[in-house]
């Protein structure tokens, strides 16, 4: 380690340690808060999720995300008693400045990062900032709230998939089956992303708005398997349930649509117009539709069952068809296609079926999701093959309240999508957020849109404790990543020692809040063990936040 790269990383990690050390900046209660500040997979509504579990706020559906401003509003001020007690500061006013957030990400031997939404942290130093406003009125209400970044993105081995040109940085088991670079070319690579920003109306009864902001499928706080805040947002329309759900009697709906654009990156195998024209000129743009559905069951507090689904769907010439509009409400099964004239079958479909079960009294969560990559041809194929390109998730999350003032939870989640039995007697299984027809796969601009963890075969799991005080929060990550698997030992017997890259890490996090401006600093070491089935490679994760309060 040499050069402006070696100086990167002494002051990187001496102001991490530093703000993981010593807390003097910090004030005695938590800072400013607007509804930005409670995006998608954000801290704040991590810390939302966490009084839910306490007893500390009410009972609400946790599986279909982002939440309008006024279930916000109304989670921030319903919090008087919770560490942060956030109704002292939240403001709500018809217009806000929000924070502004300044933050860098150091890497010493190659990209690591999850779930930060657009930003791609390579290998070296990567600079973000980000910005917004938000206003209302009545039922109406919109968020500006642009994010950008600059990678160094310094050179570092990567695993050959045998093509050429930019080609040679796409991911290198599946370069013509995923749209998931292994790095973004041989310079420094930046974006502008529009991030949170919407447009939409919210009643009692109903929401409907335009948006670019991160939305999440699922009751997973990590690895959500459908759609989570690991890529950028995408433009898409949503019309969904209020912030009041609809009463079935035996249950209460809360349920979400969307229709959307992704965007490929510069390293996908498509190439061509941005539209369908036939199976090898699938389209540079594809578009997107989904549907979210979650039951509150009557008599059974704090239980939520749901099922979601997220469609990738060609983009012909002339823009979207009727037909698209009713992709969300679909048939299920790819028989019912045919008989109803798709016969090329071109749409990817990823479904899943989750549930949590929050018990206030004791302090307690537990969640899971079964999720699968492709349809099945018919109710038999389902009966006879369940486990075909399925994943499974587990977690957990318990509260201890020691004291007033302060609240510790403990948290465990596993996401699982080896290669199931089934690869004997079917090979091909195990094509998690993979393609053959629209060939970028499950992903955005070159990110993917669920688990972190990988494609085809991947896993991950963390165990995390944290404490919030009046001051911030402190956490503890220990995470294992089994990125990704090759060989065929049922095929051939043969036991190959590297088959498994497999990334240890552990992670120690601090925030704090300060009177002008909140500071964090995460640090994380870990060691990839046959990384790119080849050697152990170790590697050290740096980072600093500053968010600056709007005044």
């Amino acid at each position: 380690m040499s050069g402006p790269r070696h100086g990167h990383f002494r002051l990187l990690s001496t102001v991490s340690c530093c703000l993981i050390a010593f807390s003097t900046l910090a004030a005695a209660q938590a800072s400013r808060t607007t509804t930005l500040d409670f995006a998608t997979g954000s801290q704040f509504e991590d810390y939302l999720r966490v009084l839910q579990i306490e007893g500390l706020e009410p009972l609400r559906p946790w599986s279909i995300r982002g939440f309008s401003p006024r279930t916000i509003s109304d989670f921030a001020m319903a919090d008087s008693t919770g560490p942060w007690a956030l109704r002292q500061n939240f403001r709500n006013a018809p217009i806000e400045a929000a924070s502004v957030g300044i933050g860098a990400t150091f890497n010493s031997a190659y990209p690591h990062g999850a779930n930060d939404g657009p930003v791609w942290a390579g290998r070296g130093l990567t600079l973000i900032a980000n910005a917004g406003i938000e206003g209302h009125a009545g039922p109406l209400s919109f968020t500006l709230s642009p994010k950008a970044f600059r990678a160094s993105n310094t050179a570092f081995e990567l695993l050959s998939n045998k093509q050429s040109g930019l080609l040679a940085y796409s991911n290198g088991q599946f370069p013509y089956g995923v749209d998931l670079p292994q790095r973004f070319g041989n310079g420094a690579y930046s974006r502008v992303d529009p991030d949170a920003s919407s447009i939409r109306f919210d009643s009692r009864f109903a929401s409907m708005g335009i948006s670019t902001a991160n939305e999440w499928i699922g009751p997973a706080t990590e690895y959500p398997f459908l759609l989570g805040d690991n890529a950028p947002g995408f433009p898409h329309i949503f019309v969904g349930t209020g912030d009041d759900s609809w009463n079935l009697w035996f249950a209460r709906l809360h349920a979400r649509v969307m229709w959307g654009k992704l965007y490929q990156s510069a390293y996908s195998s498509v190439s061509g117009p941005t539209h369908y024209e036939s199976p090898s000129n699938p389209g540079t743009v594809r578009l997107t539709a989904s549907a979210q559905f979650v039951l509150v069951p009557r008599g059974v507090p704090g239980l939520e069952l749901g099922f979601g689904r997220f469609l990738h769907v060609p983009y012909p010439p002339g823009g979207p068809d009727q037909g698209f509009w009713k992709k969300p409400f679909k048939v299920f099964f790819l028989k019912n296609e045919y008989a109803r004239g798709d016969v090329l079958g071109i749409d990817n479909q990823l479904a899943s079926a989750y549930f949590r079960w929050v018990f206030p009294h004791s302090g307690f969560e537990v969640y899971g999701e079964r999720g699968y990559e492709d349809q099945f041809y018919d109710l038999r194929e389902f009966l006879n093959d369940p486990d075909h390109d399925r994943s499974y998730l587990i977690g957990f999350q318990k509260t201890f309240r020691k004291t007033l003032t302060g609240l510790d939870v403990l948290k465990f989640e596993a996401i699982n999508y080896q290669l199931s039995t089934l690869a004997r007697p079917r090979p091909g299984e195990g094509a998690i957020y993979l393609h053959v027809g629209l060939r970028q796969g499950h992903t955005n601009r070159g990110q993917l849109l669920g688990a972190s963890a990988g494609v085809n075969a991947a896993a991950a799991s963390v165990i995390e404790w944290s404490r919030y005080s009046t001051v911030g929060r402190t956490s503890w990550f220990l995470r294992r990543i089994l990125r990704a698997e090759e060989g065929d030992y049922y095929l051939t017997g043969v036991v190959n020692p590297r088959a498994s890259d497999v990334l240890i890490a552990a992670e120690v996090e601090r925030m704090r809040f300060g009177r002008y401006a909140d500071f964090g600093a995460k640090i994380g070491v870990m060691q990839d063990f046959n990384r790119n089935f080849a050697k152990d490679v170790p590697n050290l994760n740096l980072q600093i936040t500053s968010r600056l309060h709007a005044r």
